[in-house]
């Protein structure tokens, strides 16, 4: 524990000179005192608020510091502290937070992998995704990034499609449940109704596959495709990747 600790500390002191560190569950104090970090100093936060102030913004203005507090944080309103707290970073030490931390997202992207804890408990998938990530990447960019490590191909959803789809074909289901397993299946189902137009009440990759080509066979005798565009352009180049494989 006293690894991730430094390892998730350290990565919040690139970012910040003042980390506040509140132990809600009073069970860490161990952890904070046998803790080394170069070049930061560690405090307890123990109605010693004015003191520690003055330190850390006028005697010490350069210093990183480490403020540590055995028991959860104040109310705002009895936080004397609230001010540097704000301007600074903050340390929590249950899983999700850890997780964050170690992927540098920030605490806006909590529902994201706490909705997938199942992805970030495999230390592969994780080092998979932190290269893939970007600082601009929205809730469903990252999203898409963990379908495509779950798959092991390029961060683009029709990739992704064609990957599940030879997969099926070779009568396997391994990563299609392994999405699953991570949470990540009504994510997947979504994209296929807002790229292709694909919805059922019990979706499947044989399902698509069977409206996909009932689509193709409409748009040729001049009926009524029920996929989109998007869908008939997919399959014409998943059709050509077939044809290639055989040469």
């Amino acid at each position: 524990m006293n690894n991730r600790i430094a390892q998730a500390l350290t990565k919040l002191f690139d970012r910040h000179r003042i980390v506040f560190w509140y132990d809600a569950r009073q069970e860490l104090s161990y952890d904070f005192e046998e803790l080394v970090l170069p070049g930061v100093e560690k405090l307890r936060i123990a109605n010693n608020e004015f003191g520690l102030k003055y330190m850390i913004l006028r005697e010490q203005p350069d210093q990183q510091f480490l403020l540590y507090h055995e028991g959860p944080q104040p109310a705002d309103l009895d936080n004397w502290l609230l001010d540097v707290l704000l301007a600074n970073g903050e340390f929590r030490t249950d899983q999700v937070a850890i997780w964050l931390s170690e992927m540098e997202l920030g605490p806006e992207f909590n529902d994201v992998v706490q909705a997938h804890e199942e992805f970030f408990k495999a230390v592969k998938r994780k080092d998979d995704l932190r290269v893939r990530l970007r600082p601009d990447d929205s809730a469903g960019r990252i999203r898409l990034k963990m379908l495509a490590v779950c798959v092991g191909v390029d961060p683009r959803f029709d990739s992704v499609v064609e990957s599940l789809l030879q997969e099926l074909a070779d009568n396997k289901d391994d990563k299609l449940r392994l999405i699953s397993r991570c949470g990540l299946d009504g994510f997947f189902w979504e994209q296929m109704d807002r790229m292709y137009g694909y919805r059922s009440d019990e979706p499947g990759l044989l399902d698509f596959v069977v409206a996909l080509f009932k689509s193709c066979y409409a748009v040729g005798t001049g009926g009524q495709a029920t996929l989109t565009g998007d869908a008939l352009v997919f399959l014409k180049r998943w059709k050509d990747s077939r044809q290639l494989e055989g040469c």
